[in-house]
């Protein structure tokens, strides 16, 4: 079966691409299971294609290693962090200063933008080739005015650091190691504070979005005057590795109330104890 279809492969795959928009549509939509892609060229997650959302649309723009692009594709926000993105959404529609700390490729940015013309962001990414498919996103869909894309690192110091560019794309880390044994090689990055990027830049954040793969601690304890003069609203993720204990430490004495987001919505918890099911976490100040 399976040489029968390498045979095939050259023929169907020009006669089917015409149908390659329906196709993304009716999977985002739900109309079409994920489980399609099965008899669907795989390269056609690699080129562009419209994301669809509900009375709004963008363009995205993926590489051969932007998983989350590939996933959106297939199956829209059913599968990819299906119970945050309606809380990010919610977020993104009333925030004025949105920072996204780890944005990848850029999903949250270019949605945020897409569905609030008055957002302003700025979006940070280290490693060198994702930052480069980020800006991408962010210019093919008109938003640089708004957005200022950085090729940097946040923590909890300011200078140049060892950073580890992870071979899946979503993991990169300030561990070292590898975060969670992923395997890679360790480059050099500009890593600053949050209190002394915000202060750089001029700008009164009041939404941040961290996923910086178990160092979302250095990231609020280098954010200490932001917690304090802008009370941003924040989703972060907490693995179960993660200490979390330091992030509740730093946001308990800011006067912050965590809520973990499930799949019947954000839950109130008195701290950010990590579990496996549902990583991300909203954190509101009182």
């Amino acid at each position: 079966m399976a040489a029968l279809r390498q045979l095939l492969k050259p023929i169907v795959t020009p006669l089917v691409h015409p149908f390659r928009g329906s196709v993304t549509w009716a999977c985002q939509r739900g109309i079409l299971s994920s489980r399609a892609r099965r008899f669907f060229p795989w390269g056609w997650v690699t080129e562009p294609f419209t994301i669809h959302g509900d009375g709004w649309s963008c363009r995205w723009f993926p590489t051969d290693f932007d998983t989350v692009g590939h996933r959106i594709f297939w199956s829209g926000f059913h599968q990819w962090e299906k119970e945050t993105v309606p809380v990010i959404l919610e977020n993104l529609r009333s925030a004025r200063c949105f920072m996204d700390i780890g944005a990848n490729c850029g999903i949250y940015t270019v949605l945020g933008c897409t569905l609030n013309p008055q957002l302003k962001a700025v979006s940070i990414e280290p490693v060198p080739k994702i930052y480069a498919a980020l800006k991408n996103n962010v210019e093919r869909n008109g938003y640089s005015p708004r957005v200022q894309v950085l090729n940097l690192a946040v923590g909890d110091r300011n200078g140049v650091v060892p950073f580890h560019e992870a071979e899946d794309a979503t993991q990169g880390s300030l561990a070292e190691q590898g975060y969670a044994g992923q395997k890679g090689k360790l480059i050099q990055v500009r890593c600053t504070t949050l209190d002394a990027l915000v202060d750089e830049l001029k700008i009164e954040p009041d939404f941040l979005k961290i996923d910086v793969e178990g160092f979302e601690h250095a990231v609020v304890k280098g954010a200490v005057e932001v917690l304090k003069r802008f009370r941003p609203r924040i989703v972060l993720e907490a693995n179960p590795t993660d200490p979390a204990d330091v992030v509740t430490e730093v946001l308990s004495a800011a006067g912050y109330n965590f809520y973990n987001i499930t799949d019947s919505g954000p839950v109130q918890r008195p701290a950010v104890d990590p579990v496996h099911e549902f990583r991300n976490w909203l954190c509101v100040p009182a």
